[in-house]
């Protein structure tokens, strides 16, 4: 997405190295693709932890690319805000189009050399067409409140933290006014999420620690 912003902070590089541990004691380097999707609710650091760990990979010879959930959304964000506010039922998996995000992890595992994803201007309001070149790309992360229900993942990470620990990082993104409305979204988005932490096969803690590993 353009115009996101990612506060990075020094715990996010200590849990990348931690995970990368837990991607070789699976032995998940072996397949030729291998897709690794990042799950949380909104403000949690999926976005953070997925930029670090492709970071961490990238320097050890492992070549990998992000694909935000955010850029799938069938309308751009502050038009889907007011479709949200028109009808809160138009919150949740309904707005966000896993089918194409599903397409594009598929054409990665695939073995694919390219493929052409949406991709959100923030400021804008607006969604435009971006072509992502997989050539030599080992690793997909693919980062968002929904991932973890998509299919050919091979690790899925849950980071545990809910709506009601994340408003001061919602707050230093200013993506949006804290409104009671939000608070009422990011309950309804909740209940779908955190079904996902059961099926993750680690999930992070409210300190950025792994307390769920590969078994």
């Amino acid at each position: 997405m353009i115009g996101d912003k990612i506060n990075i902070k020094a715990e996010y590089f200590s849990l990348a190295e931690e995970i990368y541990l837990e991607i070789l004691n699976k032995n998940i380097l072996v397949q030729n693709k291998v897709c690794i999707s990042v799950a949380g609710e909104s403000g949690c650091g999926k976005s953070v932890t997925a930029e670090v760990l492709k970071s961490v990979l990238n320097e050890k010879g492992i070549k990998t690319v992000n694909l935000q959930q955010d850029d799938y959304f069938f309308l751009p964000p502050k038009t889907n805000h007011a479709s949200r506010e028109k009808d809160i039922r138009n919150v949740g998996l309904v707005e966000v189009n896993l089918e194409h995000l599903q397409e594009n992890i598929d054409d990665f595992k695939k073995a694919k050399n390219q493929i052409e994803k949406p991709l959100v201007n923030y400021e804008a309001d607006i969604i435009i067409e971006e072509e992502i070149d997989l050539e030599k790309i080992k690793v997909l992360i693919v980062e968002g409140t929904y991932v973890n229900m998509l299919e050919n993942i091979d690790l899925k990470i849950f980071i545990a933290r809910t709506y009601l620990d994340t408003l001061e990082q919602r707050k230093s993104r200013n993506r949006e006014e804290m409104t009671a409305f939000i608070e009422n979204v990011l309950s309804i988005e909740h209940n779908i999420i955190k079904k996902q932490e059961m099926t993750a096969d680690l999930v992070i803690n409210k300190d950025y620690k792994i307390k769920k590993q590969l078994s």
